[in-house]
């Protein structure tokens, strides 16, 4: 652990300790709901305006529900409800999640591009459009909103979607709560939780170690998580949102991709040469924020961030030339929106800032010793945007407009010109009322994308500086959905047009097994339909998603018809929810993923797959504290598909395999 870390996780553990102290004293114990059940306002579309009359499609989920049953160990766990969203790499954690969203992040070989990312109301993407959710709080989780489809008139650059990711405030009518959960593979987890409740003030603190040997050989994976939330009212107008996350990740390991053979003759086997090159990754990040809301009257509220982010990455690859990468970030933002409500109308002008400083050295890989460095340079990445959102409100109509202009620069100090783009977003949407609890919208909106730093720093020669030709990304989406939201009974259906330009995707070369370069591919179209319903029964509930698309290359070499890989055309969700009287709980999940493509010469077929998920849980009292046991089973019949597929790999080595049926358990207890 490096000294920062030490630092930050000595003084944390004596505030730790000093806060459960206190609270175990000075408050009642309890033995009812553990986690705050307030009313949940939607905040990734930046007005009030209720989810069912906005001309958007945006998908929530609510995880408060299915918590305590929960295994915790990937967000894939929570978003595989969501039509269009597709998420792939739940094991892999040297690489972390990969999310796309009608098609927007499916280029991406390590984390999350194409999509923004926002926690708690700050942005954890990057100004490049680099994110990961390795630092991800997933035991405090209390709700997922999800944009689907182009949002940049909102959130600028590298927003093809948003996921707005919302963690609990407090704990409720519980001092300290400590969970624990074993499984296959050798995971096991650890989580202590404390809040404070008062009138002013709500706080979470939340802890949490996460281990496991890894379904492959040498794929395993240790964590440790601190974060801090903290709300305080001011004054009756004015509060302010404290945040702090500290992530520190030993060792993630990394098995590899291999060809159908390997994959056939030995699912559980690592790549050789990953395990010769000693392939991991090690992270260390620091992340704290703040945000001030203030209210003028019943018209004007003023909302304010601030955030600073540091993060350092040590990986290694599977090559010798510069097979290591040391990376060290700097990332900081602030902005402010003013909003202005007078009956139906809504108004808000946001003014934003970040700036990225990513020193990236290369480092040559002695089979797993670091040799002599050769390459070494300073990346930045600053963006500046305003955006104006309008809505009007008319009898049985809303019309939502909103534009955006973002100025970004970036460059390397090993390069004497830096790159500058000017980008202005429009959108636009109208809903209708047709009756009672259904709406009617129409939308467009369009979408800009620059390669993300390490994208551009991929040179194909191997060189310093950074790759220019490496275009960036736009595309325009046309969407009609309808919308009926009745008490108990919740149903949308949406289809949506795509139309990009300048698609980004990744490729490998032979003199650098196991890294990915990318390129410009020509211009796609994705063609879809997305469907979403639930029903809310007395002790039981039942939600499904489906999603038939089709997403082809308009032009390119060879590419023309194609279908863009590594996005099945079509998904299916069903997931049902029981729980009885003496708080027994009973959750069934399944998935279809259909057929895609590992190649953009569509060569390499990947077949489809389904997989099913069960998990119970039981709370118990005893002596006035409440326990609560809880288990599950993964993949329960067993289904071999591949958790991850290497777009364009090269030696065909597109597979990474999932596991098997494996099993974990828990326990719960709050006191």
């Amino acid at each position: 652990m490096t000294v920062l870390g030490k630092r930050i996780w000595l003084g944390l553990g004596f505030w730790i300790s000093m806060l459960l102290t206190l609270q175990v004293k000075g408050q009642d114990s309890s033995v009812t709901a553990t986690v705050t059940l307030d009313e949940v306002a939607l905040l990734a579309p930046k007005t009030a305006t209720p989810a069912s009359q906005l001309p958007l499609s945006i998908s929530v989920q609510d995880l408060l529900p299915i918590q305590g049953s929960s295994q915790q160990l990937s967000l894939q766990e929570y978003v595989e409800a969501v039509p269009g969203l597709f998420a792939q790499n739940a094991t892999n954690y040297a690489q972390d999640l990969r999310i796309s969203i009608r098609g927007f992040g499916a280029r991406a070989a390590f984390g999350i591009r194409g999509v923004k990312i926002i926690i708690d109301g700050l942005p954890e993407t990057t100004p490049d459009g680099q994110g990961q959710l390795d630092n991800v709080p997933l035991g405090i989780l209390r709700n997922i909103e999800v944009l689907r489809g182009p949002s940049a008139s909102l959130y600028g650059n590298a927003s093809g979607g948003v996921l707005y990711l919302n963690t609990m405030d407090t704990l409720e009518n519980q001092n300290v709560q400590f969970q624990s959960r074993w499984g296959s593979f050798g995971f096991r987890s650890y989580q202590l939780n404390t809040g404070i409740k008062k009138k002013k003030t709500l706080a979470l603190f939340h802890a949490s170690h996460t281990q496991t040997n890894g379904y492959r050989t040498f794929s395993g994976f240790e964590q440790s998580l601190f974060n801090i939330k903290v709300k305080q009212q001011l004054t009756p107008q004015s509060k302010v949102h404290f945040q702090l996350n500290y992530t520190h990740s030993p060792r993630a390991e990394d098995a590899g991709g291999l060809t159908l053979e390997e994959t056939l003759a030995d699912r559980n086997q690592a790549r050789q040469r990953n395990n010769d090159f000693d392939t991991y990754e090690s992270i260390d990040q620091f992340k704290t924020g703040l945000r001030w809301q203030q209210q003028w009257r019943s018209q004007w509220r003023l909302e304010t961030y601030a955030f600073y982010n540091y993060r350092t990455f040590y990986g290694k690859l599977p090559f010798e030339n510069g097979g290591i990468v040391a990376l060290n970030r700097n990332y900081f933002g602030l902005g402010s929106h003013l909003n202005y409500q007078q009956g139906g109308h809504r108004w808000q002008l946001a003014l934003e800032t970040a700036q990225q400083a990513d020193q990236r050295n290369r480092y040559n890989n002695l089979e797993g010793v670091q040799g002599t460095q050769s390459f070494s340079q300073l990346e930045r990445f600053g963006s500046i945007g305003i955006a104006v959102l309008d809505e009007i409100q008319w009898k049985h109509f809303l019309l939502r407009t909103s534009i955006r202009y973002d100025d970004l620069r970036l460059g390397a100090d090993t390069v004497s010109q830096q790159q500058h783009y000017q980008v202005l977003n429009p959108s636009i949407g109208i809903s209708y009322k047709l009756a009672p609890f259904q709406q009617l919208y129409l939308r467009y909106a369009s979408s800009f994308e620059t390669p993300a730093l390490s994208e551009l720093s991929a040179n194909p020669n191997g060189k310093e500086g950074l790759n220019l030709a490496l275009e960036p990304s736009r595309a325009n989406n046309y969407e009609l959905g309808w919308k009926g939201n009745w008490k108990k009974l919740k149903i949308e259906a949406t289809g949506f047009y795509i139309k990009s330009s300048n698609e980004i995707l990744p490729y490998e070369l032979e003199a650098f097994p196991g890294r990915s370069f990318y390129s410009n591919q020509g211009a796609t179209s994705r063609t879809g339909i997305e469907f979403f319903g639930s029903y809310q029964g007395k002790h039981w509930d039942v939600q499904a998603s489906a999603t038939q698309a089709q997403y082809h290359f308009l032009e390119g070499n060879n590419k023309r018809g194609k279908a863009l890989p590594g996005l099945p055309n079509t998904q299916f969700f069903v997931q049902f929810n029981y729980q009885t009287s003496n708080h027994w709980q009973f959750l069934i999940t399944g998935v279809h993923y259909g057929a895609f493509y590992a190649d953009s010469a569509n060569s390499v077929a990947i077949n489809p797959y389904q997989k099913i998920r069960v998990q119970a849980s039981k709370k118990l009292l005893w002596k006035g504290q409440e326990f609560q046991l809880l288990g599950g089973i993964n993949n329960l019949f067993n289904t071999s598909y591949f958790d991850n597929v290497r777009i364009n790999a090269f030696g065909k080595r597109f597979y990474e395999p999932a596991p098997g049926r494996n099993f974990f358990v828990g326990l719960s207890l709050g006191i």
